[in-house]
């Protein structure tokens, strides 16, 4: 009898224990560490997906978010990164996102086409003319109002932050103009206006999972691709590719999305740390974004084991944006004249 009633404590002791330790719980934590933080709410342990390569702006940007949750929170709210589509591609995890079986996820903002029309704005070619530009949208009324458009599909946006602007890469093309990759393929994310403004840029574009573009680039099944410079390094793809052709065509921003199940459950002072954490790591993190494009194009200059970096003119960007002028034709009423009114009046005094 004495075996089993000590047999019976050992095991409670455990449970115990295990309670205690479990970041998915909603009770209080009395082992929140001193001086760190003043919130006494439950313990959440929250999940954070996207496809992204570690190492980069958006993993390090994530890293640095769950960092300021934790210290924030004393410890008691955590968040797990899984990068390098751990937890599935982008529509897969906006879909979990949807149901509460992911927490959080940093989506390309062309897959949110699926969700809400209005940030279909950011899928335009050469919209925007700079970093101060983009930023004055994203974070003014228009930006706010996309992200407060997404909860009528089951997500809260948090903040925008930056991927960085995306470039072209091709294996074997020098591209200055319209016309110049003679329909080569070219990968492009599933999106219809970013395969329309490839076909009237000259390329033959085609899905493809990001997941798959490396080996697809490598065996030359895919010719081209674009993407933010942190992703054409990390991800190996100025490995397999010879040119990187500065477009800045789109300014990529980075969605913070949260489930509005996960939301909701949350208690309110854990929303606010969430919130501000967001938007303090978009700032650090949209600073990072440009600090490692400077070097890396600094890097890449010339360098025989690099691929070699094409700086378009003026003159050039010029020509390419009156090619895309037929997507503004098409898809300006889809998209919403008023929104583009909004970015056009937000440009910066020359």
């Amino acid at each position: 009898m004495k075996k089993l009633i000590a047999l019976i404590l050992a095991v409670v002791m455990v449970f115990s224990l295990c309670a205690c330790s479990n970041g998915g719980n909603n009770g209080d934590d009395s082992n929140t560490p001193s001086g760190t933080a003043n919130y006494t709410g439950p313990s959440y342990t929250l999940t954070l997906g996207h496809v992204i390569a570690d190492g980069t702006p958006t993993d390090e940007g994530a890293d640095k978010f769950a960092q300021l949750v934790d210290e924030a929170s004393g410890g008691k709210i955590k968040i797990e990164v899984y990068p390098n589509s751990a937890l599935g591609d982008n529509r897969a995890m906006l879909e979990s996102v949807q149901q509460g079986t992911i927490d959080m996820v940093l989506p390309a903002v062309a897959n949110l086409a699926a969700f809400t029309s209005s940030t279909k704005l950011f899928d335009m070619p050469f919209l925007f003319e700079n970093d101060e530009h983009a930023e004055a949208v994203l974070d003014g009324e228009v930006g706010t109002q996309i992200l407060k458009d997404l909860e009528s599909a089951g997500l809260v946006g948090l903040a925008w932050w930056l991927q960085g602007w995306r470039e072209l890469t091709t294996d074997n093309i020098e591209f200055h103009k319209a016309g110049d990759l003679n329909g080569a393929k070219i990968r492009v994310q599933d999106n219809e206006i970013h395969i329309a403004t490839w076909k009237a840029l000259g390329g033959s574009p085609t899905t493809l999972a990001y997941s798959e573009l490396f080996t697809a680039l490598q065996q030359k099944t895919i010719n081209c691709e674009e993407n933010p410079l942190s992703n054409i390094k990390l991800s190996g793809f100025s490995e397999v590719q010879n040119y990187v052709i500065i477009t800045n065509h789109i300014y990529d921003p980075i969605p913070v999305v949260m489930s509005k199940k996960t939301w909701d459950k949350l208690d309110p002072a854990a929303q606010e740390i969430i919130q501000k954490a967001a938007l303090e790591a978009r700032d650090w993190e949209r600073d990072f974004a440009a600090d490692y494009d400077a070097a890396l194009l600094k890097e890449w200059e010339p360098d025989d084991n690099g691929p070699t970096v094409i700086m378009l003119t003026d003159a050039e960007k010029a020509a390419l944006r009156e090619a895309v002028q037929p997507i503004y034709d098409k898809y300006g009423s889809v998209v919403g004249e008023d929104l583009l009114a909004k970015v056009e009046a937000a440009k910066p005094a020359a």
